[in-house]
């Protein structure tokens, strides 16, 4: 098996993608990039490498990378990932792909011309609880479904919206939310319509933020499934056996499954079998290196190997770029129903930004 070589660019959150890396015998580093040079030599210490530079342009003219791993703040990510597919590089960039659309026409010409490979790193698809509940969807074991309903919720209260939320640089609806409404979507397939209701939290006030911080979105796929996702940043979470910070629920005509992190639950409850619940606990040491549950890396390892097998075998990883901008598209339709106070069809979004055939669904998987 080939082994690839990866550039990373932005080495705040790029420490989980480098602990990932090295931790696979699919990649290897060639070389470090961001503009804080202490940084850049601060991750070389961490994870013995020498390379690195603060220039993104110089970084993208070396031979020895093949794919660039693009972990910058949101409002640049379409920048560096034209950059990168017109260097010729595969692209994996981290979640929102895009804050707005604007550019997402030219990043799908942009893909189409360079023939290289976007991957989106959705990392919850990655944990292993996820990963059984979907290996059990694909074999049919719930029925059709009737229901997904997924969260993403954290205690933001101290500090994480401070400055950068007093300037308005702080928008839960994307870096938070989007978690849970990626988990509805990679079940439900094309979503029709969705209506929101959010608030800014006491919390978040308290702190001069100016963008809410609590999410209640419902979904209506095309399929007739209903979704929910919930994101909550302005309160204290929930005890973890009363409720997971992140998890989703299936439900359809056979039977119900439940999937959580970081409590690494996988929950079944099947017509005809008696119910079940798997704990993945030893797992937390793969996947949150660091202790705690503030960086992890595992399931960053394990999108890095699915990638790597997609550019062995030419298939189509997922999620993709398509599927990335399809999440942004969903959560501008919940933006725009949040300010007008109304439900909101998300082709009306894509149609905006000329993207009507961005992708087509069937049974909750994208196909070209």
């Amino acid at each position: 098996m080939k082994t690839y070589k990866l550039g990373v660019l932005g080495l705040g959150e790029g420490r989980s993608i480098l602990s990932a890396a090295i931790g696979s015998p699919r990649w290897e580093v060639s070389c470090l990039c961001d503009l804080n040079e202490s940084l850049c030599r601060e991750r070389c210490r961490e994870f013995q490498l020498h390379e690195f530079t603060t220039s993104y342009e110089e970084m993208l003219r070396r031979s020895d990378i093949d794919a660039i791993g693009i972990f910058t703040p949101d409002p640049v990510h379409a920048e560096h990932m034209l950059a990168g597919l017109a260097a010729g590089k595969h692209i994996i960039c981290t979640k929102p792909i895009v804050d707005n659309l604007k550019r997402a026409a030219d990043l799908v010409a942009a893909q189409k011309a360079s023939r290289r490979s976007v991957l989106v790193g959705h990392s919850y698809r990655f944990f292993h609880t996820f990963q059984r509940q979907r290996e059990d969807f694909l074999a049919g074991v719930c029925g059709p479904l009737v229901s997904v309903e997924a969260c993403y919720n954290g205690d933001k209260r101290k500090g994480s919206a401070g400055a950068r939320g007093k300037r308005g640089e702080v928008n839960w609806l994307y870096s938070g939310l989007g978690h849970a409404v990626d988990l509805a979507f990679w079940y439900l397939g094309e979503i029709e319509e969705v209506h929101g209701y959010s608030l800014l939290s006491e919390a978040g006030r308290g702190l001069g933020s100016l963008t809410d911080d609590c999410f209640q979105v419902i979904m209506k796929a095309k399929s007739g499934t209903l979704g929910h996702a919930m994101g909550i940043y302005g309160a204290p979470r929930a005890h973890p056996q009363a409720a997971p910070v992140t998890g989703c629920t299936l439900r359809g005509n056979h039977g119900t499954t439940t999937a959580t992190c970081p409590t690494f639950d996988y929950f079944t409850a099947i017509d005809g079998r008696p119910p079940t619940r798997e704990t993945y606990i030893d797992d937390g040491g793969y996947y949150f290196r660091w202790g705690g549950s503030g960086y992890h890396a595992g399931e960053f390892q394990n999108y890095l190997e699915h990638f790597a097998l997609c550019l062995d075998t030419g298939q189509r990883p997922s999620p993709d770029l398509c599927e990335g901008l399809y999440v942004v598209a969903v959560l501008e339709a919940v933006e725009r129903s949040l300010r007008e106070g109304r439900p909101v069809r998300v082709e009306a979004i894509l149609a905006k930004y000329g993207l009507s055939d961005l992708i087509e669904f069937r049974g909750g998987s994208p196909l070209r």
